[in-house]
This record gives structure tokens, C-alpha cells and sequence, in this order.
């Protein structure tokens, strides 16, 4: 009998796929992070949102307010994501950033375009905190012991990443048109939420949550896949009984 395989993966390939798309959650933040600071004070993104203009405490506002919604998302996952699953729990993180980008990007002139513009950031905020406060223990749950550690490490090191892709997307748009300046930094987040979204759609759920949620055959799968072996293999026997030991310590 074959190994179970998620989108035609198992072993080494599939925890690179996870922790591909783990460490994608986390660019997404850094990127977040740094977008707002190469066009808060632009003349282009001044003369549509014209509060800002001049106003340090109103550019420090519309920046930080990401920041809130990540408090707020950070929360509901706190609160829920035990009940919706790891897995779940990041594709709604990722998909409500999405709609947070597009109130952001669809702010005109000729209505409140500051404020939609500040409940669009939170939005993204609320979505971003899902994400990075799920992920971390979706990557450990799916990962081995002995390399455990070093990929929640890189996960905080991809931060900087993406929030250097932030600073030149930012310089690169401040060549083009006054709306390009500000929109497409903006909505380019939107790259990444796709692929998080894509990536989760075909990638298992965490087998520890499948086992502490008594679905043991699921979680048997999970593991025998990650193991690249059968799942009446006494490597993925033992992976079971262990992460039975470790819920009801």
C-alpha cells in the first residue's frame, strides 16, 4: 500500500510545501509592515486622501491602524481557531486580508475615500493576525521535532523579507502614474493572499488537531503522508500515540 499523498505530495516535498506556504503568511505581514511607509507621505497618495496631507498624526494614524487590526484578528483566533481547525482558520485570514485590499485599492475621490481607506487597512489587519497567529502552530504541528524550531525561526525572518519587498515595490511605483503610486503597492499584497489561499485549498489539515478532534483516521493520514509511509507503519503508530500522550497530559 502507497503512502497517501496531498496534491500528488508526501514526505519531504509536502513539509516544503507547508512551510512554503507558512513562510508566505509571514512575508505578507512584513510586506504589510513596510508598504505605508514609501507612499504615506508621496504627493500622489496626499492629494487623494487630503487629511493626510501635512498632518504627521493623521499619516502615524492611517498607519498603525493595521496594527489594531491585527490585535482584533490575533483575538478572533484566540477565540475560534480551536473550533475551526488550523487549516480553516488560514484560509479565512487570508481571504478576508484580500477584502480588506480591495476597500483600500477602490477608494475614489468623490465619496470618504480616507475613511474607507482606514477600515480597508483594518480589515487587512484583522486578516493578517489570523494568519500569523495560526500558522506558527500549523508549521510545528506538521513538522519534525528535530527541525521544528528553525522553521518557526524563519518564519520571523521572512518578515524582513517582505517588508523589503514593500520598500522597492514602493520605489518602483513612484515612477508610474499618481493612482499607481499608491494602489498597486497596495493591492500587490493581494499576490501573496492568492497563493496562501491556493496553498491551503490542496494541503492537510494538522494531525494533531485531526487527533485531538477525534478523527484519527484523517490524522493517521496526515501523519503517514508527512512520513511518506503506510499508515499501518509503526513510524506513524508511534506519531499517533504520541500526540495521544501529549492531549491528555
Amino acid at each position: 500500500m502507497a503512502p497517501p499523498k496531498y496534491a500528488g505530495l508526501s514526505g519531504r516535498p509536502l513539509s516544503l510545501s507547508i512551510s512554503t506556504i507558512a513562510t508566505m503568511g509571514f512575508l505578507l505581514f512584513g510586506y504589510d509592515q513596510g508598504v505605508m511607509s514609501g507612499i504615506i507621505s508621496d504627493p500622489a497618495f496626499n492629494n487623494m486622501f487630503t487629511a493626510t496631507r501635512g498632518d504627521n498624526t493623521m499619516q502615524a494614524t492611517v498607519t498603525a491602524v493595521y496594527e489594531v487590526g491585527c490585535l482584533f484578528g490575533a483575538i478572533f483566533a484566540l477565540l475560534f481557531g480551536d473550533r475551526l481547525g488550523r487549516r480553516r482558520m488560514v484560509l479565512i485570514g487570508a481571504t478576508v486580508m484580500i477584502v480588506g485590499v480591495i476597500i483600500q485599492v477602490s477608494a475614489m475621490p468623490n465619496s470618504l475615500p480616507l475613511l474607507q481607506f482606514i477600515f480597508g487597512r483594518v480589515i487587512t489587519g484583522i486578516g493578517n493576525g489570523m494568519n500569523t497567529s495560526t500558522i506558527p502552530t500549523y508549521q510545528a504541528e506538521c513538522s519534525k521535532t528535530s527541525n521544528r524550531g528553525l522553521l518557526i525561526c524563519i518564519e520571523g525572518g521572512i518578515i524582513a523579507i517582505g517588508t523589503a519587498i514593500a520598500y522597492w515595490i514602493d520605489y518602483g511605483a513612484h515612477f508610474g502614474p499618481p493612482d499607481l503610486v499608491w494602489r498597486f503597492p497596495i493591492a500587490f499584497q493581494v499576490f501573496f493572499g492568492i497563493i496562501i489561499i491556493v496553498g491551503m485549498i490542496y494541503l492537510p489539515e494538522s494531525p494533531r488537531y485531526l487527533i485531538a478532534h477525534n478523527k484519527l483516521t484523517e490524522g493517521e493520514t496526515v501523519l503517514a503522508a508527512l512520513a511518506d509511509q503506510e499508515i499501518n507503519s509503526h513510524h506513524v503508530q508511534l506519531e499517533k500515540t504520541l500526540v495521544l500522550d501529549s492531549i491528555r497530559a
